[in-house]
């Protein structure tokens, strides 16, 4: 006995040591995304989005031949004094749009405790609670996936945490952050069950009881399960859509995994009614799911991209590149192999011990239905696409590593050699060096949606508007909603002239007319030439511009004498 409580002491202290270790890691990343907040210089135009859906005051009405006084466009991107906690509101814009309410609403908390206020670190600071929050419920999952493996978890939660995806995720002002959280705790609450952490009520006879038998079969607890699933997916749901991807594959494989285990179909039948309960009370909240979903701008490019197979392997293509990129550093192939090796290896172990690792077996089959579906629906946006696989970039990094480990405790096994000392070093080495190699890709310019060339641009509109030069957008009037992308310059300006690029003849405002120097935003989309004549034919004393930058709707002149 004196032996037994001896090695049980030194297991709580070696899970002590992970647990301070892990912490310390946690501490480390939260440090280096709070870094990468402070390094992001501009906005996505979906970002301002976020601002304008869960503020707007009016709606940005742009006049044609008019001027907007710097309050009337800049209310509309916070929240005033009087207008916070308006839920209703919020819904209702986005009902206009393509996406469910749950971000929307909190991000609509966090501005309402600071009204007239515009600051990035709203939304940083969500993202920023949901990576930390979401760190731990990885480890969570990778303990119980792996049989409470403390080295690879930590590995897996230490290369995860410094890639340029997670970091990407959280200076992305939307709502894959949050998306993320949820995922997780969708994969935890299956995983559980799997592993039967205390979630099944079992029903044994009374011969199996007195035989000592502990049967995994039972019936699914709802307060222990079905319940906080039912909240996991009305919340999930409501904060993107792409959580029920994730959640039909894992259903799917886990109803198979019910069936399979107990025979009967009773588990099953608990389980999907009380999902669709969810989704039912989801739908009651917010009926434009659907409508979103399969109809609508988004829904219906989503459906007819599905459906269309010429598309395929180009899009797979497309994702795939990225997850190598900003996940493992483009070693995704050379992992894959050796996680391809492994799993043969461990598959002569697994058919000699008869026994199945089957929460993996769910996370994968879910990761890669979710991976397919997605790069089938998802919009090609180049590098900014990276934010639509976020969700399960985390469970992929477990499955990999984990695939890889299992793979070589079975190669050991196998030749009855389970104290490798040397084998199991240089492995371990192998590990370090290749996790510290993958911190490189935060310095190599790969945390996306930081825009640094930003500071420049707000700088020289802050010194334009210092010395009164007027400005003028010249919009298009069927995009008129670009006008928001240029948010954090024309902040600066006490007053903006717009002018539709549809019209060729000259702008008569006396202001325009008078200036020895003008700013000029001009629609990527307008016959450049024929506008850039309409300025100098509206003031004759601009006798010089130049093309100061180019921003992703518009190009940016300085006229002058």
């Amino acid at each position: 006995m004196d032996w037994y409580m001896e090695k049980m002491d030194i297991q709580k202290n070696e899970k002590r040591i992970y647990l301070f270790l892990f912490l310390l890691v946690w501490c480390i990343q939260m440090l280096t995304a709070v870094y990468f907040c402070c390094q992001k210089q501009g906005f996505h135009e979906d970002e301002y989005y976020t601002y304008y859906s869960t503020a707007r005051t009016y709606g940005l009405m742009i006049e044609d031949g008019a001027w907007m006084e710097r309050d009337a466009y800049f209310d509309e991107f916070v929240v005033l004094e009087g207008e916070g906690f308006q839920y209703g509101m919020v819904k209702l814009v986005q009902s206009w749009d393509v996406h469910p309410p749950v971000y929307y609403w909190l991000f609509h908390t966090v501005c309402s405790f600071f009204p007239g206020q515009f600051s990035k670190w709203f939304g940083l600071g969500i993202n920023l609670a949901a990576f930390g929050f979401s760190m731990f419920l990885l480890r969570c999952l990778s303990l119980k996936v792996t049989g409470q493996n403390e080295k690879l978890s930590l590995f897996v939660c230490f290369f995860y945490g410094f890639t340029p995806a997670a970091m990407s995720s959280v200076v992305f002002i939307r709502m894959y952050a949050l998306l993320t959280v949820f995922v997780y705790l969708c994969a935890i609450l299956h995983v559980r069950v799997v592993e039967n952490d205390g979630i099944l009520v079992k029903q044994q006879s009374e011969g199996e009881r007195e035989e000592g038998q502990d049967s995994q079969t039972g019936k699914l607890s709802f307060g222990k399960f079905l319940l906080p699933l039912m909240a996991v997916t009305y919340l999930g749901f409501l904060t993107q859509y792409y959580y029920f991807i994730f959640w039909f594959f894992m259903a799917f494989a886990f109803c198979v995994y019910l069936l399979w285990r107990d025979r009967n179909l009773w588990n099953c039948i608990r389980y999907g009614i009380s999902q669709a309960i969810a989704y039912a009370l989801a739908y009651l909240t917010y009926p434009s799911c659907l409508g979103q979903m399969f109809r609508g701008q988004r829904g219906a490019q989503a459906t007819s991209n599905f459906f269309d197979f010429s598309n395929t392997l180009t899009r797979i293509s497309f994702f795939w590149e990225l997850l190598d990129e900003y996940v493992f550093g483009k070693t995704l192939l050379l992992l894959l192999v050796l996680a391809v090796i492994a799993a043969v290896s461990a598959g002569f172990t697994i058919r000699k011990r008869k026994k199945y690792n089957v929460a993996y077996g769910l996370l994968l089959f879910a990761v890669i239905g979710y991976f397919l579906a997605v790069s089938k629906t998802a919009l090609l946006l180049g590098n900014t696409s990276v934010r639509y696989q976020t969700p399960i970039y985390g469970i992929v990094v477990l499955l990999l590593f984990g695939a890889i480990r299992g793979g070589w405790n079975c190669c050991c096994e196998l030749r009855g050699d389970k104290k490798n000392y040397i084998g199991e070093k240089l492995f371990q080495t192998a590990a370090v060096l290749y996790m510290l190699a993958g911190l490189s890709g935060l310095f190599l310019g790969r945390v996306v949606f930081l825009y640094p060339e930003a500071a420049e641009r707000v700088s020289f509109a802050r010194e334009k508007a210092a010395s009164d030069v007027p400005v003028v957008c010249l919009y298009d009037a069927g995009q008129s909603w670009c006008v928001w992308d240029c948010a954090d310059e024309f902040f600066e300006y006490d007053r903006i002239y717009f002018a539709s690029q549809n019209d060729t003849e000259p702008i008569l405002d006396a202001v325009i007319a008078d200036s020895g120097e003008l700013v000029v935003y001009l629609s990527n989309t307008a016959e450049k030439q024929e506008q850039l004549e309409r300025i100098r034919n509206s003031n004759p004393k601009l006798t010089a511009y130049e093309l100061r930058y180019q921003e992703k709707y518009c190009d940016v002149y300085y006229f002058h004498e």
